[in-house]
């Protein structure tokens, strides 16, 4: 039998499989004998198994194709008896639909039931997916849906509920601000799947048109929360590994240098110019010298060549994406600009080439903060899509004010998306009106590799539409569609300062973005000197932020962390290879389960404890874990068992160098600085 054979993800597709043959038998015969709720709790299955089916890789399902025709025929007779039961599903699941109106099947003892048999997926997850309500929903739907193991039901209420008329096991939101908060915290266990109920049964009360306008702005707000949140995960997913080794490759110039703590407290409350590359960068480009020690520039590292052939330097250059983008500052003379602000897991040769300029901060909010929360650092809370957005967020977290966008169209202009002066300022946009779609050519090569890197198609895409800075609307695309959301949901929040931020967008050109004054950058210039007549004196501000943080201190902090961390791997590489020897002694009959499954705990115990593990594989740690909750006899547990604690060896055996090579450059980097080795 060859390795694929006995692959504990291929054997559970087929467990899958047989499970939902089973089942819809089980349903068939509830129909014959008239059993409603058996038929219902079978139906409820058939969704659970249908939605973990999906979650199955492609390279385990293209597996089934390789297989000799005798093992084909037992996959195509269990899909057969699957299906037998399809068209039976289908019209019990709808079987009050033309029966009576919605609020009539209410009053039905079974009606609840009956309007969500109909009404919820075919492919559902009772434990991740999420269901959402509002308080005009009617509640007799939400206890139906918790009595059938709903785990994940969210109700948005437009007015604070009172406590006693909450329902216990739901999660209440009085605000839309809460929402995405919400969604950042199930981070890595985010939903598949979001059902907002409302939108396929009315509610049970009138509602006026605030109330209706309120609950569609709820529902709009979900949809790009949850948007959002599987953005941020599918990169979690993709970068994972990256953002863990890279971080830890640039823990020694973190502890070195300051951090966003240290550069909040030194530009506090100053003006503030975020400098994106957009298109309309090249209509006020030049106006930027104006600029000049009046408010802190702060470009994108997607900006500086842009801003340097106009012999523009920015005090500030931001740099967020863990990808190579050295690129983008190949040729860029760095020794005038002030600070490189950037991410604690972006490509450590920034780290080393930038190293007396570094000051970090953590891009991706709760995923990266154990690295921030060494040194006391964290601040920062939330994540953002784009560094042009991120930059925002960290400039209202500083309260700079004013603060003035240039260059953020968010949009295509013509058949640009870039500045021509950008570094991609070549790049040319295709689109394909009939498909309703773009692609990209004349890409520079390593921005093509970086986008080959993420997808296959991450270079075509389809396009959307959004409100335009004049009026009308401008052509765009979904993931701009996305930051333009940030922007404005972290304008809106800005009105809760007082006084409030004035917010300009000087870009001229692009979308509209709500919150924003949109003004010409030469008017935004004049308002910016009545505030502030005073010039700033930049390279003072500066040295006072570089020499604001103890050294020491953090030097000796992370010396604590590096033992703390080779000790968590030491141990998680012996465990591993513990359960691992103790699961084949199982298997043998030389050992027995309770001594394995105490050893296991203390295995998974330490994974969990140590997020920088588990944060590499946490989609694969979360798959070993099911598969062995799905397992159904002994062999299967322990082989689910070994593919965790193969998963966990190979992670830890690899960041394990990566940590001893970051511990070595560190004690050069102590001595460098005249500071004493960790005992």
């Amino acid at each position: 039998m060859n390795q694929k054979q006995t692959d504990p993800n291929v054997r559970h597709i087929v467990s899958i499989l047989q499970e939902m043959a089973t089942v819809s038998a089980n349903i068939l015969r509830g129909g014959m004998d008239g059993d409603e709720p058996q038929v219902r709790v079978n139906v409820d299955r058939m969704r659970q198994l249908t939605s973990d089916l999906q979650e199955a890789e492609a390279k385990s399902m293209s597996y089934f194709d390789t297989r000799p025709d005798a093992e084909k025929l037992i996959i195509a007779e269990l899909v057969e008896k699957i299906d037998q039961s399809e068209a039976f599903r289908k019209a019990w699941m709808h079987r009050y639909k033309e029966v009576a109106p919605i609020k009539v099947l209410l009053e039905l003892e079974d009606g609840p039931d009956g309007v969500l048999d109909m009404s919820l997926p075919t492919a559902w997850d009772w434990k991740y997916d999420a269901i959402a309500f509002t308080n005009h929903s009617d509640v007799r739907l939400i206890h139906a849906i918790l009595k059938r193991g709903q785990k994940r039901i969210l109700v948005f209420c437009a007015k604070d509920l009172a406590m006693a008329d909450r329902i216990e096991g739901v999660v209440y939101f009085d605000s839309e601000k809460k929402i995405e908060a919400y969604m950042t915290s199930l981070l890595p266990s985010i939903p598949k799947r979001i059902y907002t109920i409302d939108s396929t049964v009315a509610p049970i009360a009138e509602l006026d048109e605030s109330e209706i306008e309120i609950r569609e702005k709820f529902f709009d707000k979900f949809k790009k929360s949850f948007t959002s949140a599987m953005t941020n995960r599918n990169t979690v997913k993709l970068f994972g590994n990256r953002w863990l080794t890279q971080g830890v490759a640039n823990l020694p110039t973190i502890a070195r240098q300051p951090s966003f703590r240290h550069l909040l407290d030194g530009i506090l409350r100053l003006p503030l110019v975020i400098i994106s590359p957009g298109p309309s960068l090249d209509k006020n480009i030049t106006q930027l010298k104006h600029l000049k020690n009046k408010a802190v520039l702060l470009a994108p590292a997607q900006t500086v060549m842009a801003l340097q052939k106009q012999n523009i330097v920015p005090d500030i250059v931001i740099i967020a994406d863990p990808s190579d983008m050295l690129y983008l500052v190949e040729g860029y003379d760095m020794s005038e600009v002030s600070a490189v602000l950037i991410g604690v897991s972006c490509h450590p040769e920034f780290f080393r080439r930038y190293r007396d300029k570094i000051i970090s901060f953590n891009v991706n909010g709760p995923i990266d903060a154990w690295m921030s929360d060494i040194f006391n650092d964290t601040v920062i809370n939330g994540a953002c899509g784009s560094v042009s957005s991120m930059a925002f967020f960290l400039g209202t977290m500083m309260q700079c004010n004013p603060m003035i966008l240039v260059g953020q169209d968010l949009s295509f202009s013509g058949k640009k998306q870039y500045s021509k002066g950008a570094v991609d300022g070549g790049m040319s946009v295709v689109f394909d009106k009939k498909a309703n779609s773009f692609s990209y050519k004349n890409i520079h090569s390593a921005l093509e590799n970086i986008l080959k890197e993420q997808s296959t198609d991450a270079y075509k895409g389809s396009l959307t539409t959004l409100p335009g800075y004049y009026g009308g609307t401008v052509q765009s695309k979904p993931d701009y569609a996305m930051f333009h959301s940030e922007f404005e949901r972290i304008a809106d929040a800005n009105l809760d300062f007082t006084p409030p931020t004035r917010m300009f967008n000087c870009t001229e050109g692009g979308a509209y973005i709500k919150g924003f004054e949109h003004i010409p950058l030469l008017e935004a210039i004049k308002e910016l000197e009545a505030m502030r007549p005073i010039p700033l004196d930049i390279p003072e501000i500066f040295r006072n932020i570089f020499s604001a943080i103890d050294r020491e201190a953090r030097f000796q902090k992370l010396d604590n962390i590096f033992v703390e961390i080779k000790s968590a791997l030491t141990s998680s590489i012996k465990l591993a290879k513990d359960c691992h020897r103790i699961a084949s002694q199982v298997e043998s009959g030389k050992a027995d389960m309770g001594k394995l499954s105490v050893r296991e705990k203390e295995l998974i115990a330490q994974v969990r404890s140590s997020n920088f593990i588990s944060m590499a594989i946490q989609d694969e740690i979360r798959n070993a874990l099911k598969l062995s909750e799905s397992a159904t006899t002994l062999k299967q547990n322990l082989d689910a068992s070994k593919l965790l604690y193969k998963l966990v060896l190979n992670e830890t055996e690899k960041i394990y160098p990566v940590v001893i090579a970051s511990m070595e450059s560190f004690e050069k980097m102590k001595q460098e600085c005249g500071t004493a080795s960790a005992a």
